[in-house]
């Protein structure tokens, strides 16, 4: 690695590491080190990211209909256990209800996802997942509830801070600074090593 790259390793690593510690790095000094083409793509990277939060806050009507009725299924599971906790007679025909419901909002889910297969990325785990189970942590949550029993995932797996977005950035300038210092095998030492590895498989034939 020529002494200029070197340099620019070393800084990039400061940035990054300022950046790390919740420091504020200014733009200015990420365009000079990153140079006019790394940063044009972070600012790509961010409109994106504003792109998706856009989209977090706007979600479609099958989503919101369909975190309706997860809460309402909820809601009815948890008076079940609650009258089971009591030991009422009354909680097996709430579980009934409970589990009627989740058939229901189970059928509801692919049903939307049949019409709009993109619709998935609300979910926060794949809508055949949890089938088996009817409970309201075993359904897909939508990503942004905040449900306990919501895993992540989705949409929500893409949205980065600024801060992630300006890290993302760095790293991938410093990958390509390393990725200069060590290239891979040429041509010929590819050819060296496949007539060698042949060799040695001749002889143990």
């Amino acid at each position: 690695m020529d002494k200029q790259s070197e340099k620019k390793r070393a800084k990039l690593s400061e940035l990054k590491n300022k950046l790390l510690r919740g420091e504020h790095v200014q733009n200015r000094q990420l365009k000079t080190w990153l140079g006019d083409d790394a940063f044009e793509q972070m600012e790509d990277d961010w409109k994106s990211q504003q792109s998706i939060r856009d989209d977090l806050a706007s979600p479609p009507a099958e989503i919101i209909e369909y975190k309706k009725r997860l809460q309402k299924l909820t809601l009815t599971y948890s008076r079940a256990e609650r009258l089971s906790q009591r030991k009422s007679a009354s909680a097996e025909k709430m579980y009934h209800q409970s589990d009627d419901e989740a058939e229901k909002l189970i059928e509801f889910l692919h049903e939307i996802l049949q019409t709009d297969l993109g619709l998935q990325i609300w979910f926060d785990r794949s809508a055949d997942e949890d089938d088996s189970g009817l409970t309201p942590d075993s359904l897909p949550q939508v990503i942004t509830s905040r449900s306990r029993f919501n895993q992540g995932g989705g949409l929500a797996m893409a949205k980065q801070s600024k801060q992630e977005v300006k890290i993302a950035t760095i790293d991938r300038a410093i990958d390509d600074i390393d990725e200069l210092d060590s290239p891979g095998p040429t041509v010929s030492e590819v050819a060296a090593n496949s007539a060698r590895l042949r060799a040695i498989l001749k002889r143990q034939e």
